[in-house]
């Protein structure tokens, strides 16, 4: 009954503005600051949607929902992949939002339809499909891993330099004795990009505004290794990347997201979005 009446009350915040007050993670100027101890598990949601999909919309508000309610905690990111039908561009429909790297992911995890997302991949199977969830359950499943045990915490920085290189730094610091490999991944997303959408009443929004929409991948789509088992509380773990800064993303409008995960079973164990500066 307690999760019921949380998935409900997330789900009003769809109709209504929220007027509770939000206490982000803090944050050390650009760098998130994850050490300290109010730090608490974070989680990503991989919407899979696409800008010919009409219900997909539907779940970029659920994402919002549940940002208005957890603040940082929780890190949306679309990727545009999936059937053509949803996701192909034409006259009416003309910015291709498609990646490489979203295709790879979708293709790996497995759906034929949209829009459908992933709660910090929980549930991963390579025979099942219980990691796959409609945006209608996302409250449940991300109160289920808000509340979860943090094993590891993260750190990040990015910085474009002379607007043609962006740096990223990360690091990780077990909170938990870790019996298992890690490794860590770094994306960009872009939000508030206008480009037409279709709408559940079949009418085209010209002036939709697309959220948290991925762009590229910094490091491989599977990562790098981060850290070798064992790892134990007090161990410190870093690494750096560089990729080539894309000057047709508004850097105001980007985020580098850090995700650190089991590479046995692609469980997503902390997660953090930190401004581009």
């Amino acid at each position: 009954m307690k999760q019921f009446l949380l998935s409900l009350g997330i789900f009003t915040l769809l109709f209504m503005t929220p007027s509770c007050d939000v206490i982000d993670q803090p944050f050390k100027g650009n760098i998130q600051d994850t050490t300290s101890t109010q730090q608490q598990r974070n989680v990503l949601i991989e919407d899979f949607t696409g800008h010919r999909c009409k219900n997909c919309p539907k779940a970029s508000k659920a994402i919002e929902a549940l940002v208005d309610a957890y603040g940082s905690r929780i890190i949306g990111l679309a990727i545009h992949a999936g059937p053509g039908n949803f996701t192909n561009t034409n006259a009416d429909y003309p910015t291709d939002f498609t990646t490489p790297e979203g295709k790879t992911i979708q293709n790996f995890f497995g759906t034929n339809f949209l829009p459908v997302g992933m709660v910090n991949r929980e549930n991963w199977s390579a025979s099942g499909n219980g990691h796959w969830s409609p945006y209608t359950n996302w409250p449940t499943l991300s109160s289920e891993a808000l509340d979860s045990t943090l094993r590891i915490s993260l750190e990040a920085s990015a910085t474009v330099v002379n607007d043609t290189i962006l740096e990223v730094t990360a690091e990780g610091f077990p909170q938990t004795p870790l019996l298992h490999d890690l490794s860590i991944v770094v994306l960009i997303k872009e939000s508030n990009i206008v480009s037409p959408q279709l709408m559940d009443d079949d009418t085209r929004d010209s002036n939709y505004v697309h959220m948290n929409v991925l762009r590229d991948f910094v490091t491989d789509t599977w990562g790098t290794s981060f850290g070798v088992s064992p790892m134990i509380p007090g161990d410190e773990l870093s690494e750096s990347f560089t990729a080539t800064w894309n000057t047709s993303w508004i850097k105001a409008n980007t985020a580098a997201v850090v995700y650190v995960f089991n590479p046995t079973n692609y469980r997503i164990l902390q997660t953090i979005e930190v401004p581009i500066n």
